[in-house]
């Protein structure tokens, strides 16, 4: 009997551990229009190739990791902007990039996470990632008007702001 009991308790708790861990989709392929709808960036997942094309033409390519991050597509469809997902492990926030902007030439800028924002626990009551060594940079809603895209970042009062017309230089507004 002690022996049922004892299998049984190991199962519960294995479980109720099961239930409780994190559980991240893997990222699909997508498509991206710039504003005016003139340009679409294809995203591809397995290969990382992500192709900028007018009509049916590549214009230019670039590779990029997929996760479950967000891309914007500039009017003149010059240039593509990459934001990492909201939430960023500890270790990462220094060295690794919050964003990086992207032409035919590469990456043309990038910034770290220390460099946008002061990353923060999640709080209570907010879903994300399970461990203590978890961080949140940003908000999950980015707004965007035209080739100027806003990020709501953690530990400052004023958005992070692009302006992809201006694809060279990374703007710091209220």
């Amino acid at each position: 009997m002690k022996v049922i009991v004892a299998i049984s308790a190991l199962l519960l708790l294995g479980f109720i551990s099961s239930a409780s861990a994190t559980k991240i989709g893997q990222p699909e392929d997508r498509v991206v229009r710039s504003p005016n709808s003139e340009y679409v960036l294809h995203i591809e997942t397995k290969s990382g190739r992500h192709e900028i094309r007018k009509g049916t033409k590549v214009l230019w390519s670039f590779a990029r990791k997929v996760w479950h991050d967000n891309y914007y597509l500039s009017n003149d469809g010059q240039s593509v902007l990459w934001v990492a997902w909201k939430h960023v492990k500890a270790d990462d926030v220094e060295k690794n990039e919050a964003l990086s902007i992207y032409s035919s030439e590469g990456v043309v800028s990038s910034k770290t996470f220390l460099e946008v924002s002061k990353p923060r626990h999640r709080r209570e009551k907010e879903r994300g990632p399970i461990g203590d060594f978890w961080r949140i940079w940003r908000d999950e809603k980015i707004a965007r008007k035209g080739d100027v895209i806003s990020i709501a970042v953690e530990g400052t009062k004023a958005n992070f702001t692009i302006d992809l017309s201006k694809m060279d230089k990374l703007i710091n507004t209220e």
